[in-house]
């Protein structure tokens, strides 16, 4: 008989176990049903998730690394665009203008002053000086 007895005080225990086990499920499906019917967003969802006490660990970690990504903003990305055309343009013109500068600060050309003769094919430098 005390074999029988302790047959039935272990199935009392296993039904008392799976009531407290359905309890729990009947909250979390209510909690659902109040989530669909209440028109909450999802990070709502996930934060109240992690933040139940009843929820195993690994559901809370789950929701709470989802949800993360909502919660903190990433920091922003900054993208560099140097248009190398652009570039090289603006650097001619600035070249054009410092040529342009330099050329207004020589003197003037005399047009008739008389040229030395060149030798074509020939370095134009200077004609030497005649020996004494």
């Amino acid at each position: 008989m005390t074999s029988s007895a302790d047959q039935i005080a272990q199935l009392e225990y296993v039904i008392r176990e799976q009531m407290a086990e359905i309890d729990q499920l009947r909250a979390e499906v209510a909690g659902l049903v109040d989530w669909i019917a209440g028109g909450q967003d999802a990070l709502s969802a996930l934060q109240a998730a992690y933040v139940d006490p009843r929820s195993t660990p690994t559901n809370k970690i789950r929701a709470a690394s989802s949800a993360i990504a909502y919660e903190r903003s990433k920091p922003a990305s900054v993208v560099v665009q140097i248009d190398f055309k652009s570039r090289v343009r603006d650097t001619r013109l600035h070249t054009l203008e410092l040529r342009k500068q330099e050329w207004t600060r020589q003197p003037p050309l005399d047009l008739d002053a008389p040229t030395p003769p060149t030798l074509l094919g020939g370095d134009c430098g200077p004609e030497p000086e005649p020996a004494a």
